[in-house]
């Protein structure tokens, strides 16, 4: 077990791609114009089962991206968008939605504390923080999930569970869903879905 945390903290400090050339932002921004209609002005999301990807980490949005173009992640949306992205387009696309201010919380969601609670505790016995860190803000290729579009998260997780999306690296993903019930992926949504934002 030991091993296997060693060798995931090993390849998530690895750069997604070769740094041929440094990240541009500014062309990321302008690369990015066609993803806003789904994924929302500025990064934030208000389309169902749609991330916000505003200050998601950097190589996360880079692994995934490299994921659709090579299809490891199938996805009849993403394809025909990603379908000539270079390298240099990956990097750039990266670094501007992580430089976007992290704000995520475009739907409504109405607390449960009693659900909230138990996603907690499901939180605790999976080890998310581990990868994800004490505030679900991610670290180099794991995600931000704090505050991030339950529906989303939901989504994200049985997918992991059923192998229908790679994990990042290691089967760190497919492993620490794959004990999930039902019950307990709706309730790890709703509490993090539900974290309060970041402090300004």
């Amino acid at each position: 077990m030991m091993l296997r945390i060693v060798t995931l903290a090993a390849i998530l400090s690895l750069p997604v791609v070769p740094c041929l050339a440094a990240a541009d932002i500014a062309a990321g921004q302008e690369k990015a114009k066609p993803c806003l209609a789904c994924h929302g002005e500025n990064g934030v999301s208000s389309m169902p089962g749609i991330p916000s990807l505003a200050g998601q980490q950097d190589q996360f949005i880079q692994w995934q991206l490299v994921f659709f173009r090579n299809g490891r992640r199938p996805n009849p949306m993403m394809a025909p968008l990603i379908a000539d992205i270079t390298d240099q387009d990956i990097r750039d696309l990266g670094a501007y939605f992580h430089s976007l201010p992290y704000s995520t919380a475009a739907s409504d969601v109405s607390p449960n504390p009693e659900l909230a609670a138990k996603g907690k505790l499901v939180a605790q016995q999976h080890r998310c923080a581990s990868c994800h860190k004490d505030d679900f803000r991610g670290e180099r290729a794991a995600a931000a999930i704090a505050d991030q579009r339950e529906d989303y998260l939901v989504k994200a997780l049985t997918d992991y569970r059923s192998t229908a999306r790679p994990s990042t690296g290691v089967a760190a993903m497919t492993e620490a869903a794959a004990g999930l019930t039902d019950d307990d992926i709706v309730a790890v949504s709703h509490y993090l879905a539900t974290l309060p934002p970041p402090k300004k």
